[in-house]
């Protein structure tokens, strides 16, 4: 199947983030978007919303069966929940077709890597960190490391808005992450291979939180949790990383974080109280829908370099950035000569190898999002 016949599939795609990443694509490709999940009344429901010629489309990704159905005809699958996902991408990477990918978990990198060589054969391209934190939370960073050359740590710290209707997939990973993660610093003996492969090695430290002024949301106590992004750029650039969060709430950011720490969350897990703890917190829409997402570089001596980015709808976002990456895969990526658009490199690769902040500033102005 050819990137300009085929179906532009997105997994979960009546979900929060999947949603918004089919609504956008569908504006680019009438047509070819198909909405995919277990629930075919909600992907129906989805596919009717969103117009534009998009079909729908019952596949339970736990299935070899359905992942097979599901890549036959694709040239493109985003995943926008977390489920099989390596599955999925294999089944996908073996037909030659092109794999978005969602997920922030840094376990699943090292098996998602693996796929690179497999990739470059079938002439697939598998893209990761891809979103707001990673994706954004990369490309800042980047931006940091190029403005200060000889960088040894990057500090990254996302605030997430409490009232934004983050998906139930979205909510349960912070719940899954806080239950059994052990955040901690990664350090540069992080070994790098293939599309930036992220090693198993590397001297990982026990950060604690700390304070730091978020624009527009003054200065908070952001707590180090696992995102992917740290790993990545550990690996890639031979840094330290850390990357910590707060919640615009901060009775709910502490709440959070105390569960973490008293081993609440893993109680849960053990009593399979897993989806009442995940329903009350979907259902706790307080405070705002703002997000802010910070990136600082240092080395041992002189100032810090640090951007960050604003804006409202941390699903709305991550979606806009998904589609924005999957359209530079299926027409072409960034560096082209004008009037020739590159070609995406098969193979797995990160954000920052197919798009920039320059490449994405017209749809992140588009939701309201803002570079500090």
């Amino acid at each position: 199947m050819t990137a300009g016949s085929g179906a532009v599939v997105v997994v979960g795609g009546y979900g929060a983030v999947g949603h918004a990443t089919a609504d956008m694509l569908a504006e680019w490709f009438p047509g070819r978007v198909v909405v995919a999940g277990r629930d075919p009344a909600r992907a129906a429901r989805a596919a009717d919303a969103i117009g534009g010629g998009t079909t729908w489309r019952q596949v339970d990704v736990t299935s070899a069966a359905d992942r097979a159905r599901l890549s036959a005809d694709a040239a493109l699958v985003v995943m926008a929940v977390e489920r099989a996902n390596v599955a999925v991408a294999q089944e996908a990477v073996r037909r030659g077709v092109h794999y978005v990918d969602i997920t922030a978990s840094p376990q699943l990198l090292r098996p998602l890597t693996d796929l690179d060589q497999l990739a470059v054969r079938t002439g697939s391209t598998v893209v990761l960190s891809v979103g707001v934190a990673p994706g954004l939370t990369n490309l800042l960073a980047d931006e940091c490391l190029r403005e200060l050359p000889g960088a040894d740590t990057v500090e990254l710290a996302l605030m997430l808005g409490t009232g934004d209707p983050h998906g139930r997939d979205s909510v349960r990973w912070i719940v899954e992450q806080a239950a059994g993660a052990s955040a901690g610093t990664v350090g540069a003996g992080a070994g790098a291979g293939a599309g930036g492969d992220v090693g198993g090695g590397g001297d990982v430290g026990r950060p604690r939180r700390t304070r730091v002024e978020l624009p527009g949301a003054g200065r908070r106590t952001v707590f180090p949790f696992p995102f992917s992004d740290q790993h990545v750029l550990a690996a890639r650039h031979g840094i330290r990383a850390t990357t910590r969060m707060c919640l615009d709430s901060r009775a709910l950011t502490w709440t959070l974080f105390a569960g973490r720490s008293s081993g609440l969350f893993r109680l849960a897990r053990r009593l399979r109280l897993d989806d009442v703890l995940v329903s009350a917190l979907v259902r706790a829409r307080v405070g705002a829908d703002r997000f802010v997402v910070r990136a600082s570089a240092s080395r041992s001596s002189g100032p810090a370099v640090t951007r960050a980015v604003a804006g409202r709808g941390t699903s709305q976002v991550t979606g806009a950035v998904a589609a924005v990456v999957a359209r530079q895969v299926l027409t072409g990526g960034t560096g082209a000569p004008a009037g020739t658009p590159a070609r995406v490199p098969a193979g797995v690769v990160h954000i920052d190898q197919v798009t920039g902040l320059a490449e994405l500033a017209a749809e992140l102005n588009r939701h309201g999002v803002t570079l500090e």
